[in-house]
């Protein structure tokens, strides 16, 4: 945290002086149209890793809580392909999810015996209609996905939804991927990189067998460049270690706010406004998606009945704590409405 303090106090501060100069013209403190709304940063491999949506020197300009206002890409011209560049061929909104592909995510002794894996959060936002294409969706408990269930997977969806543990690409690896055409995909959103023993180890033994060119390209900006130069328009990635739980509530905010009709700047925003007890803040969630304290009702037909202690009211804080909230960041189109928005005001018309 010292660190990107001393960053921000010598490359943020002297950049905002200018910027405030030039396009707040009568000041931060008075609300004018001609105002900015949005900030595009183009950070280059040696910034990426920066958290700049989070120094508070940019969030003083819009506002601390807003932070949909924020999206970072590689470059205008690449922004601009995002939006011309169309699709071969036409597909319906769809959404599917991969969860925890290796069945890795286990209870530990601690934890209450009703608290929910990620696969059973799978099974939940599935049932709910979160998730649309329960057919082509895959968790861990059902098999092992494949590289080509994966294929199918980014084939016959308009919005890819990833849940797991480690890397992305050990699951998929990144030459298989960068050999899809990926123009019809709206949506990437890997929240992977939670951490346990069996994840942790398989992790150690995929990256052993791959070339150190290879994984310095599978990295956090690796990643979404390789998404966008196969033609996605926008990537929501968690860029470090994640505690499972933390992992989980985090995704499933953001796939209601998504299927909501929200932009995913806005869905992040809602990720990050989440607010807990520290008692509660690494406590999994409960059977039916229950936060944690609840008491489960004994007819399943009725109502869940939650504890009082586990509203976040008094004396709630952030979920995320500082470390956490800097991990996560979206690039591309984030500022567009998702195709699930479409469709939803076709339906009211």
């Amino acid at each position: 945290l010292d660190l990107l303090a001393q960053a921000e106090e010598a490359l943020i501060k002297p950049v905002i002086q200018d910027l405030v100069s030039h396009f707040w013209q009568y000041g931060l403190s008075i609300e004018h149209p001609s105002n900015p709304k949005q900030l595009l940063f183009l950070p280059d491999a040696f910034l990426w890793p920066l958290p700049f949506e989070r120094f508070a020197s940019f969030s003083a300009l819009f506002g601390s809580s807003n932070t949909a206002a924020f999206a970072r890409d590689f470059s205008l011209h690449l922004l601009a392909q995002r939006t011309r560049t169309p699709p071969p061929t036409v597909r319906p909104s769809a959404s599917v999810l991969l969860t925890d592909s290796f069945n890795e995510d286990r209870l530990r002794p601690k934890d209450d015996p009703k608290s929910e894996t990620m696969c059973m959060v799978h099974k939940r936002l599935v049932e709910a209609k979160v998730i649309s294409n329960a057919e082509k969706s895959l968790h861990g408990q059902m098999l092992t996905a494949s590289p080509e269930d994966i294929k199918v997977m980014l084939t016959d969806s308009t919005m890819f939804f990833a849940l797991g543990f480690g890397s992305f690409f050990s699951a998929l690896d990144s030459r298989h991927f960068v050999t899809q055409d990926l123009r019809h995909l709206k949506l990437v959103a890997i929240f992977h990189r939670a951490q346990n023993d069996d994840g942790f180890r398989r992790q150690t033994k995929r990256d052993s067998m791959k070339s150190i060119r290879q994984q310095a390209m599978e990295n956090s900006y690796g990643m979404p460049l390789l998404a966008s130069f196969r033609g996605v328009g926008c990537i929501m990635l968690a860029t470090e270690p994640i505690p499972v739980n933390l992992s989980t509530r985090c995704f499933e905010t953001f796939a209601k706010s998504v299927q909501a009709g929200k932009t995913v700047a806005k869905a992040l925003e809602d990720v990050l406004a989440q607010k807990e007890k520290p008692e509660f803040r690494y406590v999994r969630t409960l059977e039916g998606g229950l936060p944690p304290g609840s008491t489960a009702p004994l007819d399943p037909k009725k109502k869940p009945v939650a504890d009082i202690s586990a509203t976040p009211s008094e004396g709630a804080e952030d979920l995320l704590p500082g470390h956490t909230r800097t991990a996560y960041l979206t690039v591309g189109l984030a500022w567009a409405p998702m195709e699930a928005a479409e469709a939803e005001v076709k339906k009211k018309k």
